[in-house]
């Protein structure tokens, strides 16, 4: 039986000897994923962001646009939210349609002039 405070010589070897060899696995492993060229999952991921990103950009630059035009033409013919909430609502629509055909793009879909 052992001291309290003291260690069995023989456990220490063993662990020792086990976090060698999983020091050593893990090496292996890195080595591997590095000479594949870096994860998988990291490129996956960070194509997944850019998609998202160029949606929510595509959404906003139509809502933008229409806006501005009919911000403009209300300006010009004196008729005050008119043609900025039609406007509006065709950015909008210009803005899902541009999701659509990227998300149709990308899932092997066709649409428009692909057809």
């Amino acid at each position: 039986m052992l001291d309290k405070g003291k260690t069995d010589p023989n456990a220490a070897d063993d662990l020792r000897a086990r976090l060698d060899a999983l020091k050593a696995d893990l090496g292996e492993v890195a080595s591997r994923e590095k000479a594949q060229g870096g994860s998988r999952n990291a490129k996956g991921n960070d194509n997944a962001i850019g998609k998202g990103l160029r949606a929510g950009s595509e959404l906003i630059a139509g809502v933008i646009v229409g806006c501005a035009i009919g911000y403009f033409l209300d300006g010009q013919l004196g008729v005050s939210p008119l043609f900025l909430i039609i406007f509006m609502m065709m950015g909008m629509a210009a803005g899902f349609w541009n999701i659509y055909r990227m998300a149709a793009r990308t899932s092997g879909g066709q649409t428009g002039k692909d057809r």
